[in-house]
């Protein structure tokens, strides 16, 4: 695996099945136990202490965790700036939910930057550091191409340049511009 593009495109959704397969249903679907139709992920369920990401390797860890970034970050825009196509967005995806702990915690979405958090969180000193931010940046460019194509295929009523844009807005990370020096 070298880049952002061929993850995305041909392990993400084995690699996120996985990880929900490690999840009890009252986790799993915390958010609908009756239906079971919206999936929820708890802060805790992605920290190394409990292990539900320990079958991917560093590099697939990073990857996942900036896909993840992205599913939950569009559901998260959908719903708070184009909510008329929120119940359609919804049904075309089926995106998780990222939720706090119970108790008391599972009844509040979290921000999508949490993920990166909860996946290094009290990592040990004998494994290797996960680095989102470099990876991140060099996502940016399939992230839009994959954000707007999918607005422009399934919610063309939804400008997909305004949808990215709200996305942007909320990224963890910032791309740094070229210093003058370097664009002359």
């Amino acid at each position: 695996m070298t880049d952002f593009k061929t993850y995305y495109n041909s392990s993400f959704q084995e690699d996120i099945n996985r990880f929900f397969s490690t999840i009890p249903d009252e986790s799993r679907f915390h958010e609908d136990t009756k239906n079971k139709q919206t999936l929820s992920i708890q802060y805790e369920r992605l920290t190394p202490a409990l292990g539900h990401l320990d079958f991917l390797d560093k590099e697939k860890k990073e990857f996942f965790g900036i896909a993840l970034f992205l599913t939950v970050l569009t559901d998260m825009v959908c719903f708070a700036h184009f909510k008329p196509y929120y119940s359609k967005f919804k049904n075309l995806t089926r995106y998780p939910k990222f939720i706090g702990n119970c108790p008391g915690g599972c009844h509040y979405h979290l921000h999508p930057r949490d993920i990166f958090f909860a996946m290094t969180k009290d990592l040990a000193p004998t494994e290797p550091h996960l680095l989102f931010r470099e990876k991140f940046i060099d996502a940016i460019e399939i992230m839009k191409f994959e954000t707007v194509n999918f607005c422009n295929e399934h919610l063309p009523e939804v400008n997909g340049e305004r949808f990215w844009e709200k996305c942007k807005d909320e990224f963890p990370y910032r791309q740094r511009p070229n210093p003058k020096w370097q664009t002359e």
